[in-house]
């Protein structure tokens, strides 16, 4: 058994066989805690590389639009190569797998229940990289492909929180960007991986010629920051909430698209 500690939340981990119990320990040390008498998420992981999962309560591939449905307070996620629920409400989760990527599909899982976790604890998964300089945070929100890891290759003098997957929690001196093992499989720098910082600003990546700012306010900075909540933003009984934790999120921090180009003259403009 393992249990974690991920933007604060411990999340306990109780895997089968041992082989998979201790991969994931070394996966997962540098955020490995002392076991909670009472975890705010335990998923219990089952399978054998290759072995076939239980697969009496998913639906055919062919008609799913996407992997995760919600079944009352349940979510189920039934692809080709893992069965899981997560039950936010009982802090809840559990995965069987059928694949030789054991760690791939768990990894995908934790993101899955990461991001449900932090909705229902009144925070966000957020797709994008977070930089810290002096204790303030900048987060890079973006698609695959708009330049988060770039950004972290331009900033050696910063401290990197992810370079795709980070968690914001509310607190009562503002939000709080937190660094969460869940990075690019390629990135081996990874110095802040478990730090957190105040989030001081929040860039919509655009690569340019031109570095410059360009402010957004209102439902249009919410709907920049609904993009990037993904697992979430996939729930449409959670879009609501979502669009409305976004607005908040968007009226406490400053949103802007950043315009820049391969170099590290962007931070003149962050300063």
């Amino acid at each position: 058994m393992t249990t974690l500690d991920i933007a604060g939340w411990r999340i306990r981990l109780r895997c089968t066989p041992g082989a998979l119990a201790q991969a994931t320990a070394d996966r997962y040390a540098e955020f490995a805690v002392a076991d909670a008498e009472t975890p705010d998420l335990t998923v219990d992981v089952s399978g054998e590389p290759g072995a076939g999962a239980d697969r009496s309560h998913a639906i055919p591939a062919s008609v799913l639009e996407t992997p995760l449905r919600t079944v009352g307070v349940t979510y189920r996620l039934d692809a080709a190569e893992i069965c899981g629920k997560i039950v936010p409400t009982q802090r809840q989760a559990s995965l069987q797998f059928n694949s030789a990527d054991v760690q791939g599909e768990l990894e995908y899982f934790l993101r899955t229940a990461c991001a449900l976790l932090a909705y229902q604890e009144g925070g966000l998964l957020v797709h994008g990289a977070a930089l810290m300089r002096k204790g303030a945070v900048s987060l890079f929100v973006g698609q695959s492909g708009s330049g988060k890891s770039t950004v972290v290759a331009l900033s050696p003098a910063a401290t990197a929180l992810s370079d795709d997957m980070v968690i914001v929690r509310p607190t009562a001196a503002g939000w709080v960007v937190h660094g969460t093992p869940f990075w690019n499989a390629t990135t081996l720098r990874r110095d802040g991986q478990t730090q957190a910082g105040r989030l001081s600003g929040i860039y919509k990546l655009i690569q340019d010629r031109d570095v410059y700012l360009e402010p957004l306010r209102g439902v249009a900075a919410a709907a920049e920051l609904v993009a990037n909540c993904p697992v979430v933003n996939g729930d449409p009984a959670a879009l609501a909430g979502l669009l409305a934790r976004c607005r908040q999120l968007a009226e406490d921090v400053p949103v802007q698209r950043l315009h820049f180009r391969k170099d590290p003259s962007f931070w003149e403009l962050l300063r």
